[in-house]
């Protein structure tokens, strides 16, 4: 897809819809000024040509917004988890920690920071199946906002992808959350979470078992 229709005009308005609802849910802990500044870090990466479909198809940005949603509505995180989730599929390596915190504050910035070491520590350790590498994760985090946004992230990508024919690509994010995002959540208690993820997970991984199941 061109750079030029990355953004459909339905996407456009449901991001918008999107950040309303936020900012008056939060009732004013996100400002104008954090508004007008997301959507430059955003124009910027669209710029730039940073902002690409992931394999589903889906809209990078417009994802992290449904995101963000989640994290506040069922998880509870406030200002600073919820711009961060919004800024971090617009940023890079060469986003500097330190503007960041100048244009939202010291917190959105370290939440950024502990996003970035958890993709990082993905790159290097390709089995990720083990207890040892959740135990990673929560060590590399460093603030527990981290592992709620991962969380949340799966969250959502297990929800938009129940119609996609994509059939590998379903098969390892829903083997991933059966494994490590599921044992996360229960380690943290969020049983709802775990719940929900090992459901989505059967459901795309064994289908007839799931609806014998059920």
């Amino acid at each position: 897809m061109s750079r030029n229709n990355i953004f459909t005009k339905e996407e456009k308005a449901e991001i918008l819809n999107l950040l309303t609802s936020l900012r008056n849910s939060l009732d004013g802990l996100i400002t104008r000024e954090d508004e007008l500044r997301i959507f430059n870090y955003i124009y910027n990466a669209y710029k730039e040509k940073r902002i690409q479909r992931d394999i589903f198809g889906t809209n990078p940005v417009l994802s992290s917004f449904h995101t963000a949603k989640i994290a506040f509505e069922e998880l509870s995180l406030k200002r600073d988890g919820i711009i961060a989730i919004m800024l971090y599929s617009v940023t890079d390596d060469t986003t500097s920690a330190e503007m960041i915190a100048e244009d939202f504050g010291t917190g959105v910035s370290r939440i950024i920071r502990g996003l970035t070491k958890i993709r990082d520590l993905y790159k290097k350790n390709p089995v990720v199946e083990s207890e040892n590498f959740r135990n990673l994760l929560l060590s590399f985090a460093e603030d527990m906002r981290v592992i709620l946004i991962m969380l949340s992230d799966r969250l959502c990508l297990m929800r938009q992808i129940k119609d996609s024919d994509k059939v590998e690509a379903k098969r390892r994010v829903s083997e991933e959350a059966s494994y490590l995002y599921a044992p996360l959540a229960h380690k943290l208690g969020l049983y709802k979470v775990k719940s929900e993820l090992e459901d989505l997970s059967l459901k795309y991984l064994e289908h007839d078992a799931y609806y014998m199941i059920k």
